[in-house]
């Protein structure tokens, strides 16, 4: 019995990367008359999001991303008003990189957060990005070059990320790779996304030297990268540089009040990684030699590790080792996980409500334990634990499918199609969603705000027919 996860079907292929400012060098046309508005630059997010969901390997494990959103959000809650809904990401790629597209999406890769020493170090490259995007510099950007067309933009990032095939796209895409100087943020911007990230970083409660310390790891490496793949160095410019002012700034900084623990589960984290996601007998050797020391985290991961190759009964044996070691909702989550693959429903449901005892945000929880409540009748309530989650279908679009089948099961056709609409479109499957609202506005009578929304998301899903970059899934 295998628990439902947070998925989509991926593309295996070559990681590209980009930011906005690929796409600029090829689409600044001349005489423009204004650039794109806030509503145009988060149109511009959408449909970035909808090709680096088909070319880019991104992890998808619901533990992973709970955490990575969970620190994510401390740093937005200091921002302040916020006219973005941010969303984070984790690129399954073992490079040191991270970047930020309009719309407020934010993506960090594997081989980052594995560099990393602690969750300040990553708090420091989220609070970063968040200022890029708070601060606005994709907008000022698009001002100063005059582009003005969603579609222009967003046609030649996906070229860039599609690739392959003839035509003036992939002539324009290489050419936007090529002049390196329109990739990099400039020596202004990236000053003021330092000040303002180092701000945001030390109000949320972390130690002011993380983001210094972690700069200088990633300008220490030097990592460039294939030559057709902009990295993070050559697009946030003069790390050196930034490094001195950052040590500076957090020499004149005393240390918050009160200052979060940036150990804490970060260990389990980086262990999910390595234990999902690198080669496996390097994995195996590394928890093997943690184990051997004392390490807690090894325990954890080489619990993970058991669990895939399927070895469920001593995955099971070292979980609950760990969780008599370390008080974790990370750990329990996967503990519970063990539990209903073996088919031990109850004591799955045990676990998940032990976990969310300590951490009632734990969403990944919220959605297994709505999994096990499915399975055991317990519908209203399996809703209840999804409908406080269902914001976050951006990051878990399973999570508007399982809110789609519940509420269809208890009568609920209208709001049942609606979910299945917004899961399809995600999915980048537009006939289907376009199929579901449909369905979805006929059927919903008492909600003329959500009639509107409805309205709104089939008007934009019949634009992605005619002009996205990418087709529809069939």
């Amino acid at each position: 019995m295998l628990l439902p996860v947070f998925s989509r079907n991926r593309i295996k292929t070559t990681a590209v990367f980009t930011t906005l400012f690929i796409a600029l060098a090829a689409v600044i046309p001349s005489g423009t008359a204004s650039a794109l508005s806030l509503s145009d630059e988060k149109q511009v997010g959408r449909q970035v999001l909808e090709i680096i969901r088909r070319k880019m390997p991104l992890v998808e494990d619901g533990d992973v991303l709970t955490y990575i959103r969970g620190v994510g959000n401390r740093i937005v809650k200091e921002v302040g008003p916020t006219t973005y809904q941010y969303q984070f990401f984790v690129v399954d790629q073992s490079v040191p990189n991270a970047f930020a597209i309009p719309g407020g999406y934010i993506f960090i890769y594997r081989g980052l957060i594995e560099m990393m020493s602690n969750e300040g170090q990553l708090a420091s490259i989220f609070a970063h990005e968040l200022a890029h995007i708070q601060a606005r510099h994709i907008h000022r950007t698009l001002d100063e070059a005059k582009i003005f067309s969603v579609a222009a933009v967003a046609g030649m990032i996906g070229a860039i990320f599609l690739g392959g095939g003839a035509g003036p796209a992939v002539a324009a895409g290489s050419m936007a790779v090529s002049q390196s100087a329109m990739l990099a943020y400039s020596r202004a911007h990236e000053m003021e996304a330092d000040q303002l990230g180092f701000r945001y970083l030390c109000a949320a409660g972390y130690d002011p030297k993380d983001m210094a310390t972690i700069m200088h790891k990633m300008d220490q490496i030097k990592w460039t990268g294939s030559s057709n793949v902009p990295s993070y160095l050559s697009t946030h410019p003069n790390l050196g540089e930034r490094v001195l002012y950052l040590d500076d700034m957090a020499k004149d900084k005393s240390s918050p009040k009160k200052q979060r623990d940036t150990v804490g589960d970060f260990p389990l984290l980086q262990a999910a990684l390595i234990a999902d996601h690198t080669d496996q007998a390097k994995a195996f050797e590394k928890f093997r030699s943690g184990m051997e020391k004392g390490d807690k985290a090894a325990i954890f991961g080489m619990g993970r590790f058991h669990a895939r190759q399927g070895n469920m009964a001593e995955a099971l044996r070292l979980l609950l080792e760990a969780a008599r070691q370390t008080q974790s909702p990370f750990v329990l989550s996967s503990l519970g996980d063990i539990y209903y693959r073996l088919g031990r429903l109850q004591e799955a449901r045990k676990t998940f409500e032990s976990a969310l005892v300590l951490d009632p945000s734990a969403s990944i929880v919220h959605y297994r334990l709505a999994v096990v409540l499915q399975e055991t009748g317990q519908k209203d309530e399996a809703i209840d634990h999804l409908m406080n989650i269902e914001e976050l279908s951006a990051m878990f679009p399973g999570v508007d499918y399982q809110l789609g089948v519940l509420l269809g099961q208890v009568n609920r056709i209208g709001m049942a199609h609606y979910y299945l609409g917004r899961y399809y479109e995600h999915m980048l499957n537009w006939n289907l969603a376009i199929m579901h609202y449909k369905k979805a506005k006929a059927s919903i009578l008492d909600s003329p705000a959500k009639i509107e929304e409805i309205t709104a998301a089939l008007k934009q899903l019949e634009s992605n027919k005619k002009e996205s970059p990418i087709k529809s899934k069939k």
